[in-house]
């Protein structure tokens, strides 16, 4: 399928077939396909590319000083946690990673080590590094190995289909780090940015939060928040040791402006659309859903979703956060029987 067009929640591929979008392009499109303040925020950029962690433009600038936290930034939410993942082994010298069955961090090497699904470890397990330890999702992982020197979670899961873990399970884990003296690290790249009906779904308990998908409003941009102070774990002299050549991208961070503006006013409506997917079975939070179904076949009846589920039984629902009711209930009975 290629996409030819695409506007709001709607896509038209290159037959000219018009679709509902319900995957959001994997969440990207928080405010739709296309939002016009997106558009105009990149179009007014005087700069398209600076020089990265040596000279960043202006927007980059605004970017910094509107997100929450201090953050170091890259491309693609695999950077984010990748960046998250070696901070915490430069913050407390200890190599060993928690994480959970299900997760999904990425493809990027030291990303896959601490993913869950094992048909995306197991073509590379020779080249992963570790160690990691895996526990089930959702459960407490009691003491944490002695070298262990984070617990990286998705507060939902994404990839493994919008699983929500019993009330308790982050704050939890938050003990387990301060008893251990290791970094909690929120994967929040899906789940975050108001597509669970808040901005952070881990509040304050996590030392990083990584962000990316929704981040850039379409373009490539990933952040990893750090608690303040945590940052300056990355002050190894005078070159930077992680970087990009597009790194803070201006037209991306333009972007990013946007979406921090616009999300924070749309959480209620996402909570209550999302109670319209609940309604129809969908399991999950907010505008993160999943259920049985055949992603194929949802395709053929004009509704773009995203296969999921540890076995990729289920279909994924994250449409962008401007849905409409009326879109919702199209789509829904379009999906009917699927």
């Amino acid at each position: 399928m290629i996409w030819a067009s695409a506007r709001g929640c709607r896509v038209i591929d290159g037959e000219g077939r018009e679709y509902l979008d319900l995957s959001g392009g994997f969440g990207v499109a928080a405010l739709g396909h296309r939002n016009p303040r997106v558009m105009a925020a990149i179009g007014e950029q005087r700069v398209v590319h600076a020089l990265g962690d040596l000279a960043e433009a202006e927007a980059t600038v605004r970017l910094r000083q509107v997100l929450p936290r201090p953050a170091k930034l890259g491309l693609s939410g695999e950077d984010a946690v990748e960046i998250a993942l070696r901070t915490a082994l430069l913050a407390t010298g200890k190599p060993g990673i928690v994480s959970f069955d299900g997760a999904y961090h990425g493809t990027g090497l030291l990303a896959l080590a601490a993913s869950g699904l094992e048909r995306f470890r197991t073509p590379f397990a020779a080249w992963l590094p570790g160690p990691v330890y895996r526990y089930p999702f959702g459960d407490d992982p009691g003491p944490l190995p002695e070298d262990a020197g984070c617990v990286i979670v998705e507060p939902i899961q994404g990839r493994a289909g919008a699983r929500v873990p019993p009330a308790g399970f982050l704050e939890q884990l938050r003990e387990r780090c301060n008893e251990a003296g290791a970094l909690l690290i929120a994967d929040e790249i899906y789940c975050g940015l108001g597509r669970a009906g808040e901005m952070l779904v881990s509040g304050q308990l996590a030392d990083v939060v990584c962000l990316g998908k929704a981040l850039g409003g379409g373009l490539p941009l990933s952040a990893a928040l750090f608690r303040p102070g945590l940052e300056r774990a990355w002050d190894l002299g005078p070159e930077d040791v992680y970087t990009h050549t597009h790194s803070g991208t201006p037209l991306a961070c333009a972007a990013a402006l946007v979406v921090l503006d616009e999300v924070p006013k749309l959480l209620s409506q996402v909570l209550r659309k999302g109670e319209i997917f609940a309604a129809a079975g969908w399991q999950g939070a907010g505008l993160m859903r999943a259920r049985p179904g055949d992603a194929v076949r949802a395709l053929e009846r004009g509704v773009i979703v995203v296969p999921a589920g540890l076995e990729n039984e289920l279909i994924s629902a994250t449409p962008p956060l401007v849905i409409s009711d009326e879109e919702i209930e199209q789509a829904l009975e379009l999906l009917e029987g699927c």
